[in-house]
């Protein structure tokens, strides 16, 4: 795995006005807590508790080839058992069930539809890695039902999530037409601000079936993300090949 020299890591920092003893400090904190490692003097990569979100952050670009038609079955899993007292625990269970588009459908239990390309060992072993106990119960069902409650895919708002994949694009397109006309910092600047918010926006969409979400937008952001990435990744490179990547 490549790593960076602490130089690029104050470059970057000095894009948002943040001083280099701050992100040198930031560096140690982040090795001490397993999220760096430090690999030669001045060099850092990401360490073994990066790695699975780092692995996470890079899955945008292949969001789409996860998805299967649906079935009209579920995935279940039951947490109940795990208890609440540890808060670490619990927002580190949270995060995985909502970077794997769970819904808590009653306490304790989290479902989302199967239509992802993962198998029950799959699903388990992903839910494992961004947090969840072993010690979870993962179902697979062929239907779900609840007495006297509305059709479980309404817990995910469609009206809502179809409105932020035509912000996304919109966002995408107008920063790149502005870009197109300003200096090396601006761009690079301002093209991580977004660009991550919009990876951030895919690595969290539920990726739920065409039935119940308008598919045609939600590719329409993957793909308006890849041409954004590939007008600003030759700025971001010609930025870290500056001596010091001042301003």
């Amino acid at each position: 795995m490549a790593s960076l020299p602490i130089r690029q890591l104050i470059a970057w920092g000095k894009l948002f006005e943040q001083k280099p003893s701050a992100i040198r400090v930031t560096a140690g904190r982040l090795v001490a807590e397993a999220l760096l490692k430090k690999t030669a003097r001045g060099m850092y990569t990401i360490g073994p508790g990066g790695l699975a979100m780092k692995n996470k952050a890079g899955e945008w670009v292949t969001a789409l080839s996860r998805i299967r038609e649906w079935e009209g079955g579920w995935f279940g899993v039951h947490t109940a058992h795990l208890g609440k007292t540890l808060r670490r625990k619990v927002r580190a269970r949270e995060r995985a069930f909502r970077l794997l588009g769970f819904k808590a459908l009653v306490s304790g239990l989290w479902v989302r539809p199967d239509n992802l390309s993962y198998s029950t060992s799959e699903m388990h072993a992903k839910l494992c890695q961004f947090g969840v106990e072993p010690q979870m119960v993962l179902m697979r069902s062929d239907d779900l039902k609840q007495s006297g409650s509305e059709n479980p895919l309404t817990l995910w708002p469609s009206e809502e999530i179809n409105a932020s994949y035509g912000r996304a694009v919109e966002l995408l397109n107008q920063s790149q037409s502005r870009l197109e006309r300003q200096d090396l910092h601006t761009v690079t600047r301002e093209s991580f601000v977004i660009g991550e918010h919009i990876i951030r926006q895919i690595n969290a969409d539920p990726l739920l079936p065409a039935t119940h979400i308008d598919a045609a937008g939600r590719e329409d952001m993957v793909r308006a993300m890849i041409r954004y990435s590939d007008f600003c990744h030759p700025y971001w490179e010609e930025f870290l090949g500056l001596p010091e990547s001042a301003p």
